[in-house]
């Protein structure tokens, strides 16, 4: 059976995200014949669209009508996907590192369980997409060349095998193009240049049966910083949870031989802080969040190229190639980040605490500018009578005289870091991608087809950033800094050596700025070191297929396919040295040469080092699948594909699909299938990566060991869908169902939390050190969990729990075969055209997925119940093992055409959703600077409102081959819903874009 696929807009099927994406058709309202094709998530040519499968088709002429937005735009606008990577998103554990990349995310079961393919073929992955995880980079496909995409919203391993548990999304590129298409845009943007695309295709063809393509494309995105939206540049009060830290600079400071309470710097609300408390510790919250960017200059370059040639009527050889570039040059972050490590006493005086000698300059001359604390002389040390904010306890002391400590800290953040013209510190992201794959076909016979394919590909990621050697940073306080000062070794400042001033005295803007008490780019440069690692993923597939027709049934011919295939995985790391594990694996490394430690991570205060790699991964399968149409009317689908995984194991997985056309109008459709997903090279490595993730208000260290003892992930999925076509209505609902086994997951931040404070972080009853997870958390100063708690246990210290709490500065946790997984839902698709309205045709349609559950079984390690069985339908899911889930998502158009004008308005909506976390502020707990009296709990955020915004797109066909298209998105300024999140947003869910306008042309020659 032959089938001609035409992909015309309006379709139910191609309208499946009502969102666009690539060029301009060809010609107006024509549809485009691509020949007979084989769909996505079946083997055989000829299976139709609107089969047992459920596929989304979404033609280029469909894309064209919103205005062609970008990939990720592209794939966070699916009603069938939720938890997109793409935007910038730091502060996200699953973000993390990942910037300029993107991902696609069906079901919200993570990006690592759905496939993506270019062509049908498999993609690498991204290095460092959720630590290397398994997910496709997006953003490297080649947008220009793209003429259709297929989403298959059902589990696929008995076709493709590992990965495609949540689905599969195949972008195809065009097909029969001639001459040559250039097209352009630019997007304006408030607080931003905007941004701006062009590309090139070009097409040529002979009379021998050989055929070409090319294109070239250029994508740039402007930085928009967090300061260009009020909504993600709050106050304290408002967000605390906003990107604000009590580890500040300026920051907190214990007289060290004194007997009074800690005092933090005088100027902290001058340069913007807020005066707060942690806990009963004065404390500087400072705004982090003002240093980082909404969206990052990003620029990418994509080449694709293809060639085609008949060498004769059975024979065919396709050759194609692709290369993408994306350049993140200015990742943009805070200044410095909280000195987590503390110095040992190889540089430290007082180990495990940063020391500040009465020496330091701006010591003195914070002396002289704040002679006296409340009723304490910071000078002298003695205590004035009568009460004050900070009364004296204890007989007087010397004053500041024998220095001080300083505590939640870190060297640079108010007023910026002078090796970054005080501004944000800087890091860059760079992948470069490149993939070529050949395919030759023939036949045997008339009904016996052969297929031989290979393909290679490879995606290296290079990330930069920067920290603080903890070592050197003791030192430069102690006067012992600098790049010509042999420091330790003589033990005595001189005149090649450098103090660092942590005191507000150094920063421009401060009231009590000196020019000579500022710190040196010098200075900064010898203790603030850059962090470096190139990392490259690589994938090898062979592949050979045979197909053919086996008997006459009522509705046709029996066919069949069978094939096997070869897949060969790679991963390789390198770092550069001061990040490199074997050459600088402890704290005082850099200092003394020392390499044993008990704890080798690394010599820098906040992120981890890493170890050099090269891994790989050999899976060998066998599949098959036979279509039997019974009747014209009925028609069944079986498939099955084994898989044997190096170091993992194998699965056998089979899948059943059918349809059923009741009556021309009515079809059922239904499928029924095992699935499953193999770890990644990385995941089984018994190294670990460093995430920063957020712990009860301020982001720690969270080191992530893979496992060599993973076992494959599977799941059982189901789809029983109705599919309506009469007069001018068409319409699909289906259900969906995936029920997981063992997936492949990383043990949650929040539930290691809640096992070492039960109760939060009150009194010390709370501080469970029993726990089997309490060494799982590493505190400063080398302090044990039971420390904090003293030494009797039925009288354990007040506020033992508050400081165990703010002295964590990493936690372990392990790559593990999880909780079970159930999820169900409904997808819904419908448009309705009307004809002959006022000389034109005016459609409207939907699409819409609600999810019924989602629910994750409780998680027991060690015999503890680490998690609780929960259902993340309706939820942010922070720090869970889930992404933040609405439980309905959907859009709603209206189109019109009439000649060459075509005009569409489109609705968006996203539920609104909880977020299940405690209030950080809790009623009794939170003190004000100047009274102290309790505040009432805050509960601005607790639910995050629904998200609704309208876009326009007006396009028409111009003179000379040429077209315009002219876009406004979210037209009414909608700012996104807030969370209490670091950007007030989730930006996995929401855009913080607001109202932008669009213009794009096309020309054909």
């Amino acid at each position: 059976m032959r089938r001609i696929a035409y992909l015309a807009g309006g379709s139910a099927l191609a309208m499946a995200a009502a969102i666009g994406f690539g060029g301009v058709a060809a010609a107006q309202n024509e549809p485009t014949e691509v020949g007979e094709v084989v769909i996505t998530g079946s083997l055989i040519a000829g299976t139709p669209e609107d089969a047992a499968l459920p596929v989304d088709v979404i033609g280029s002429e469909e894309l064209a009508k919103q205005g062609s937005p970008s990939t990720v735009e592209l794939l966070k606008g699916l009603s069938v996907s939720n938890g997109v990577l793409g935007d910038t998103n730091q502060f996200d554990a699953r973000a993390q590192g990942s910037e300029g990349s993107g991902s696609v995310n069906l079901r919200g079961l993570g990006p690592t369980r759905t496939l993506v393919l270019l062509n049908g073929r498999r993609m690498p992955i991204n290095p460092f997409a959720l630590a290397g995880a398994g997910a496709v980079d997006t953003n490297i496909i080649p947008s220009a060349a793209i003429g259709r995409v297929e989403v298959l919203k059902d589990g696929a391993a008995a076709t493709y095998g590992s990965d495609a548990i949540a689905g599969v999304v195949n972008f195809i590129t065009k097909k029969n193009v001639e001459g040559v298409e250039v097209s352009a845009s630019y997007r304006a943007i408030d607080g931003s240049d905007g941004d701006w695309t062009a590309s090139a295709i070009w097409g040529w063809s002979n009379d021998s049966g050989s055929d070409a393509f090319i294109s070239a494309g250029y994508q740039h995105r402007s930085e928009l910083s967090v300061t260009e939206r009020d909504f993600a540049n709050l106050d304290y009060l408002q967000n605390p949870e906003g990107g604000w830290t009590a580890a500040g600079s300026p920051s907190t400071f214990i007289p060290l031989a004194a007997t009074t309470t800690a005092f933090r710097d005088s100027n902290c609300q001058t340069l913007g802080g807020y005066a707060g408390f942690s806990g009963a510790t004065p404390v500087c919250y400072a705004h982090y969040i003002e240093y980082d960017n909404l969206v990052e200059k990003e620029d990418r370059l994509q080449i694709y190229g293809e060639f085609n040639h008949e060498f004769n009527d059975t024979t065919k050889l396709h050759i194609e190639g692709l290369f993408a570039s994306t350049d993140v040059p200015d990742w943009k972050t805070s200044p410095s980040y909280a000195l987590l490590a503390t110095p040992t006493a190889t540089t430290s005086p007082v180990p495990g605490r940063y020391f500040i000698p009465g020496t330091n300059p701006g010591l003195q001359r914070y002396i002289v500018d704040n002679p006296t604390l409340g009723n304490y002389s910071l000078a002298t040390g003695n205590c004035t009578t009568g009460a004050g904010q900070n009364p004296c306890v204890g007989a007087p002391s010397a004053g500041l005289a024998f220095g001080a400590l300083n505590v939640a800290n870190r060297p640079f953040l108010l007023g910026g870091n002078p090796m970054f013209d005080y501004g944000s510190s800087r890091g860059s992201r760079t992948f470069d991608a490149f993939r070529v794959s050949a395919e030759l076909t023939g036949q045997f016979s008339e009904d016996l087809n052969w297929q031989v394919s290979a393909t290679y590909g490879e995606e290296k990621g290079t990330r930069t950033g920067y920290d603080t050697i903890v070592g050197r940073y003791q030192l430069a306080l102690r006067g012992l800094g600098g790049a010509n000062c042999n420091g330790i070794v003589a033990g005595n400042p001189g005149s090649t050596c450098e103090y660092f001033n942590p005191f507000s005295s150094a920063i421009p803007g401060s009231p009590d700025f000196d020019p000579a008490l500022a710190n040196s780019k010098e200075l900064a440069s010898w203790f603030f070191k850059k962090l470096s690692t190139e990392q490259t993923t690589g994938l090898f597939v062979v592949e050979a297929v045979v197909s053919g027709k086996l008997f006459q049934l009522g509705g046709g011919d029996a066919a069949w396919a069978v094939g096997t295939q070869y897949r060969n995985s790679t991963f390789e790391a390198t770092y550069n040295d001061i990040s490199n594990r074997a050459i600088n694996p402890c704290l005082d490394t850099p200092i003394n040469g020392s390499t044993s430690c008990a704890a080798p991570s690394g010599p820098f205060a906040f992120l981890g080092v890493g170890s050099e790699a090269s891994i790989e991964q050999a899976t060998w399968s066998a599949f098959g699948e036979v279509s039997l149409p019974f009747t014209d009317n009925f028609n069944v689908s079986l498939a099955a594909r084994y898989e044997d995984i190096q170091d993992v194991g194998s699965t056998f997985d089979p899948k059943i699909s059918a349809k059923w056309q009741i009556f021309e109008p009515l079809a059922v459709r239904a499928s029924i299938g095992t699935t499953f997903r193999a770890p990644v090279p990385n995941q089984l490595n018994d190294d670990f990566v460093t995430s920063l993730q957020s712990i009860n208000g301020t982001f720690r260290a969270v080191d992530i060991y893979g496992n060599p003892d993973l076992e494959p992930e599977t799941a059982t999925t189901y789809n029983i869908g109705v599919i309506l076509n009469v007069g001018g209505l068409k319409a699909s609902l289906d259900y969906f169902n995936f029920d997981f086994k063992d997936p492949i997951t990383t043990e949650p931040v929040s539930g290691l939390v809640a096992q070492l404070f039960p109760g939060g972080i009150g009194s010390g009853a709370n501080l469970n050190c029993a726990s089997p997870f309490a060494a799982r958390f590493a505190f400063s100063g080398g302090a044990t969990c039971q420390s904090f708690k003293g030494p009797d246990p039925n009288n354990p210290l007040p506020g033992a729990a508050a400081a165990a709490s703010g002295a964590i500065t990493r936690v372990t946790t392990n790559t593990i075969n999880g909780a079970g997984v159930q999820t169900s839902g409904l997808d819904l698709m419908v448009d309705y055209t009307f004809d002959d309205v006022a000389g034109g045709s005016l459609t409207v349609g939907g699409n819409a997925t609600y999810v019924i559950e989602y629910i994750t079984d409780s998680l027991v390690i060690e015999g503890v119940e680490l998690s609780k069985s929960f259902d993340a339908v309706g939820l942010l899911n922070y720090q869970t093992t889930a992404y933040p889930l609405p439980q309905w998502k959907g859009s709603l158009y209206v189109e019109y055409n009439n000649g060459p004008h075509n005009a569409r308005v489109t609705v968006r909506h996203i539920d609104g959703y909880t977020d299940q976390r405690v209030s950080p502020f809790a009623a009794g707990t939170y003190f004000t600077e100047v009274v102290r009296n309790p505040v009432p709990a805050l509960k601005q955020g607790k639910n995050i409102d629904s998200f609704t915004t309208v876009d326009f797109t007006y396009r028409v066909f111009l003179p000379w081959d040429s077209t315009l298209a002219i876009s406004a998105d979210n037209i009414f300024d909608q700012d996104p819903p807030f969370a209490r999140l670091d950007l007030s947003y989730d930006p996995f869910t929401a855009s913080g874009l607001g109202r932008t306008f669009k213009v794009s042309m096309t020309k054909k020659f």
